[in-house]
């Protein structure tokens, strides 16, 4: 073997490979290791597939995409991970990526079915959809749990022996040679077959429900992040209520067991079948007979009011002083009346400051009237609101003018706030604003009187 003597001041010569390596850097992208097939086989690289199922399948995976944001050039790392995390979280694991998101979609998607199928198992259970034996049988095996509630620490080796006798008919036998083998890999759910498809289908139903449930639930919690006038009310209870809620749980006779007992057979018993009736009918009732003069007949209170007329001259009952309990008492009303300012095109905005007494004519009924059609007797302050009263006849004065929200006084009713609209002429009432032709509006408010004999 010859050897050539490299003398010091050579200087070494990069070869061609190394400058190509250096101008184009490889890119690495961590991604999940897909599972091996079961029957051990490779799938072929060049494999044909149809183009309709290879549409289908691309299908949600493009869609997904359509919504992900295109990250800067020059992000490095996730928009989740902070700095000076060690170990990055799970939702900052892997960076954002098409092939990632892609395989891990059809990943989860495969293996998602048992979690739906045990939704489907519960919701039935607790819906009463296995007849009455099958949800009471839960029922009272929830019962034992409130009355022996130690066994809640035997609840996994429960779990485990009931799947295990479960699946036992399904298993075939094995030999003694094949409890030597390593496992099998867990069967997945092909894709494009009917269990795929219906996973996909649970999962778009659960985004649904999901986010339903969070459109409900929002507007309530705008009340505990300082973004409604109520917030500190609500802190100020909570906190109120703490040191008491704290004493009332450490009791040595409080019935944990029975309040976790009735807390947990509740949903079962709102779910039944009969509940559900008795409760849709009611709604039905209540929906039909919004006042509850039906309720009010049976309690032998007045039905002619509106329910919440009703409910407000309860409260004014119970400041009556004795001398104006006993005495006759009898309503009178006021109508209040503006006019729509003229407005600069047809299609402007109509809001509530468009409104205004100040726009009445100088010819017609003024802001405050005796009676709906704009009598009035001259006598209507407009300072207090009050007008002259027979001899004998005074205010409540513990009382002050209430609105009627109901708009009892108008065949059609009114709007929620008790105005009934009409047209220049305060003509065509209707409880709703009509563009082009109501002007003009007007509601009554009502104030008891009641007779003082001294006075006469």
């Amino acid at each position: 073997m010859t050897t050539v003597e490299i003398p010091p001041c050579a200087t070494r010569l990069p070869r061609k490979s190394d400058k190509v390596k250096q101008s184009s850097p490889r890119i690495r992208t961590s991604l999940p290791h897909p599972e091996p097939p079961v029957d051990g086989k490779p799938p072929p690289v060049n494999a044909p597939m149809s183009p309709t199922k290879s549409a289908a399948l691309n299908l949600l995976p493009n869609l997904l995409m359509s919504f992900v944001p295109s990250a800067p050039q020059n992000a490095t790392g996730s928009p989740r991970a902070k700095k000076g995390d060690k170990v990055p979280l799970m939702s900052a694991k892997d960076p954002l990526s098409i092939p990632i998101m892609s395989v891990n979609f059809r990943r989860f998607v495969s293996k998602v079915g048992a979690v739906f199928w045990m939704q489907d198992r519960v919701e039935e259970i607790v819906m009463w959809r296995r007849g009455w034996k099958v949800t009471t049988t839960w029922m009272a095996a929830y019962a034992f749990l409130c009355y022996f509630p130690r066994l809640l620490f035997l609840l996994p080796q429960i779990i485990v022996i009931g799947i295990t006798l479960a699946t036992y008919k399904y298993t075939p036998a094995m030999s003694t040679a094949s409890l030597l083998d390593p496992p099998a890999a867990p069967d997945t759910t092909s894709e494009g077959s009917v269990d795929w498809q219906g996973n996909i289908q649970a999962i778009q139903n659960l985004m649904g429900t999901f986010s339903d449930g969070y459109d409900a639930v929002h507007p309530f919690v705008l009340h505990l992040t300082h973004r409604t006038p109520y917030t500190p009310y609500i802190f100020t209870a909570l906190v109120l209520s703490l040191i008491p809620g704290i004493i009332l749980v450490s009791l040595p006779y409080l019935p944990i067991r029975a309040i976790l007992l009735v807390g947990g057979l509740a949903p079962f018993v709102v779910t039944n079948p009969y509940i559900q009736y008795w409760i849709t009918s009611m709604m039905n009732l209540l929906h039909s007979d919004t006042d509850l003069r039906w309720l009010r007949q049976k309690a032998g209170l007045d039905t002619k009011l509106p329910l919440t007329s009703f409910a407000q001259r309860f409260l004014d009952d119970n400041n009556l002083t004795d001398a104006c309990w006993t005495a006759p008492k009898r309503e009178v009303e006021l109508f209040e009346n503006e006019r729509l300012v003229k407005l600069s095109s047809a299609d402007a905005e109509v809001n509530e400051s468009a409104w205004s007494k100040a726009n009445l004519h100088s010819d017609e009924r003024t802001a405050w009237t005796r009676r709906q059609d704009g009598w009035n007797d001259g006598s209507v302050s407009s300072t207090n609101l009050t007008f002259s009263l027979d001899p004998g006849w005074a205010f409540v004065e513990t009382e002050d003018w209430r609105l009627d929200v109901d708009a009892s006084w108008s065949p059609q009713g009114g709007d929620a706030h008790g105005w009934v609209y009409t047209n220049t002429s305060w003509l065509d009432p209707r409880p709703y604003f009509y563009i082009n032709a109501a002007v003009t509006r007007k509601r009554r408010w009502t104030r008891r009187i009641w007779y003082d004999a001294a006075k006469v």
